[in-house]
């Protein structure tokens, strides 16, 4: 019996408890209502349509602060560039033509030398030995051949005798014109002009035929060799002019000239090579470049005098398609473009763009068409269409003035 007068009490305080509950809940509603608001989670799951709707009115449109400007009308051209490595066509190594002692170096490194100059001596003995005997081989095989031809005067000898003395005659010279070649080769000769850039070997060494001895360059034959689009193919000629700048030594350029252009296409790169000549010497005497330096060769393919120019900053890609944002108002508006010429820092704007358009220079990045936007100065500061910075009571009129209130109570 008491248990049941326990459970009995427990459920009367829990209804007590419950009533009083609702009845709270009942004056939140009817005071709710009475004032025009809607419940705490609004009418209905959620909130309703009341609570969706305030909730939309409670999000803010934020402005993206951006830098806006103009296109210019101006020049532009195209360029090609490309690195090479600078190289003489005429470049030889000489090497020696005989065996001997080198008797004499008659130059150094950095020598220049006219064609058919002594650079070397080798020692000449043996070619000066073997040359006297093919001189003594030729006299003797000139009076075999008179007799002959006296013995068949007086019909005491044969013809074929006589024709077998001529050909002994001939191999005699043959011989001696090949004797004397080895004493000249004794002698090593600049098969050209031009600047002896290595020497490989002393004097007393002994050296044998094909031994190198030396480089020889000739600096009046320098050339770049670079390797350009084939699409680029038509806009380039031979004698068009060619900008050489050097990658290492600041300020080292010179105007070079193209000297030939590859007849084929390579198809593994889809690239022509196409051959640049260069001065020798650059304006002040002083040579322009060496082979092996490092240089950039630019090639330029086409020009315009005026174009409709925009910074590439500017531009928005997506989709292989370009586009710019434009300012209508306080709103970005997107603009496709047809481009056309372009350099490292400009591209030409063929349609989409008028010289009149203020377009956004800078926080383009993540804008859509029709968003909100600033404009702001270097600084980031906030300034009107004029560029006049807005002062912190004008800003807060016109925060005031988004927020849909007139300034008063």
């Amino acid at each position: 019996m008491v248990e049941d007068w326990t459970q009995w009490r427990a459920g009367l305080t829990w209804s007590s408890r419950g009533l009083a509950r609702a009845g709270v809940g009942v004056v939140l509603l009817v005071t709710a209502v009475g004032c025009g608001r809607p419940p705490p989670g609004g009418w209905g799951n959620g909130g309703g349509r009341w609570g969706a709707e305030t909730g939309a009115d409670e999000e803010e449109e934020v402005a993206a602060p951006v830098s806006v400007g103009r296109a210019t009308v101006g020049p532009i051209a195209s360029m090609v560039s490309s690195a090479s490595t600078i190289e003489a066509e005429r470049q030889i190594t000489v090497s020696a033509e005989a065996t001997g002692q080198v008797t004499g170096i008659e130059v150094e490194e950095g020598d220049a030398v006219a064609a058919n100059e002594v650079l070397a001596s080798l020692r000449r003995d043996t070619q000066a030995t073997m040359l006297e005997r093919a001189g003594v081989s030729v006299e003797k095989a000139t009076r075999d051949l008179k007799r002959a031809k006296e013995l068949f005067a007086k019909g005491a000898t044969s013809a074929e005798e006589v024709a077998n003395f001529e050909v002994a005659l001939r191999n005699a010279k043959l011989d001696l014109r090949d004797r004397r070649r080895d004493v000249r080769n004794t002698r090593v000769r600049a098969p050209f002009g031009g600047i002896v850039t290595e020497r490989f070997v002393n004097t007393g060494a002994l050296v044998n035929s094909g031994a190198q001895l030396f480089t020889l360059t000739d600096f009046d034959s320098l050339v770049a060799r670079i390797y350009v689009p084939e699409r680029e193919l038509d806009r380039i000629s031979t004698g068009q002019e060619a900008l050489v700048a050097s990658k290492a030594a600041v300020g080292r350029q010179v105007q070079g000239t193209v000297l030939r252009i590859a007849p084929v296409v390579d198809a593994s790169t889809g690239t022509v090579k196409v051959t640049v000549s260069l001065p020798a010497e650059k304006d002040g005497g002083t040579r322009a470049f060496l082979p092996g330096m490092y240089a950039e060769v630019t090639l330029t393919t086409e020009r315009r005098q005026d174009a409709l120019l925009l910074p590439k900053s500017a531009l928005v890609r997506r989709d292989e398609e370009l586009f710019a944002f434009i300012v209508r108002e306080d709103r970005a508006v997107e603009r496709a473009l047809t481009t056309g010429l372009e350099n490292a820092d400009f591209v030409e704007v063929a349609a989409g763009l008028v010289v009149t358009d203020e377009i956004i220079m800078e926080g383009q990045a993540g804008l859509k068409d029709g968003a909100l936007i600033q404009r702001v100065d270097e600084r980031g500061t906030p300034v009107d269409a004029d560029g006049v910075a807005l002062s912190p009571v004008t800003d807060g009129v016109a925060a005031a003035r988004s927020d849909g209130s007139d300034g008063g109570s």
